[in-house]
């Protein structure tokens, strides 16, 4: 899934896109620049996102990576992380990928 689906799923919960900025602790203009593709966001922010829309913190920090990211092998290790057998829970509680 791309950023800007897991943006707009918390956008919608949030109920504003200003809301959304407060709960993050970022601008809304940082939320729209990642909306369109122009950055990504920090990863503390990406697992912020995930937390508040319930989803796994390693998909949200990929999809983010994916959006600046120009070296090919990263861009394949990223992708790898949306696998389901990929991404999985170590015993110590990490995501692994």
């Amino acid at each position: 899934m791309e950023l800007r689906n897991y943006i707009e799923t918390a956008e919608r919960k949030a109920g504003k896109q200003i809301e959304l900025a407060r709960i993050l602790d970022v601008s809304a203009a940082h939320i729209r620049m990642a909306k369109t593709g122009k950055r990504g966001l920090p990863d503390a922010v990406c697992i912020v996102i995930a937390n508040y829309i319930g989803i796994n913190p390693l998909h949200v920090i990929a999809a983010s990576n994916l959006v600046t990211e120009k070296d090919e092998k990263r861009i394949e290790i990223y992708k790898s992380c949306f696998n389901s057998k990929d991404a999985k829970e170590g015993q110590d509680g990490f995501i692994l990928c």
